[in-house]
């Protein structure tokens, strides 16, 4: 399915201006749980990236399962892109190395102060908490003759057309 200009520049938008994700995780009882984070993504749009702490409903639910549904969206304008990660885990090491050197770059660009690496240390109950992006969609919706609303359709997008600027 082709995806209309104004779709796809909406969802560029929200790649490009999105400061908060809504994380969705399942909780040891099967039901669902849903938390806001601020996030940043790598220049690939490989991986998210965020920061929470270890005692967090949604951090615990992420170390028993590593599964993320994630959804950029804006309360007022319609749209959304979803996203699904696997492999959500503690970033230690190099790999925590290279998410404060991702999230320190958008901080700075922000006027904020960069994070350093001891915040994240042994002894914090903080850590910076990363995902692979697995699929990225929209969702078209089907109308009937009179223009109403059947069902959404799944639309996968293309890292490298999102990261396009509009």
């Amino acid at each position: 399915m082709e995806i209309p200009e104004v779709k796809l520049n909406r969802a560029k938008e929200l790649i490009h201006t999105s400061r908060h994700i809504a994380l969705a995780t399942t909780n040891a009882d099967g039901s669902p749980h849903n938390s806001p984070v601020r996030f940043f993504y790598d220049e690939k749009l490989e991986n998210i990236y965020w920061g929470s702490n270890t005692e967090a409903l949604h951090s615990q639910n992420i170390l028993r399962a590593g599964q993320i549904f994630a959804v950029l969206f804006d309360r007022i304008e319609f749209g959304g892109v979803y996203i699904k990660c696997e492999d959500g885990h503690i970033l230690e090491g190099y790999e925590l190395e290279a998410g404060l050197q991702i999230t320190n770059a958008s901080r700075t660009k922000e006027g904020q102060q960069k994070i350093t690496p001891d915040y994240y240390s042994a002894g914090s109950v903080q850590k910076m908490w990363s995902a692979k992006i697995t699929n990225l969609w929209i969702n078209m919706p089907m109308r009937d003759e009179n223009g109403y609303i059947l069902r959404d359709e799944r639309v996968e997008l293309e890292r490298s057309i999102l990261l396009k600027n509009i």
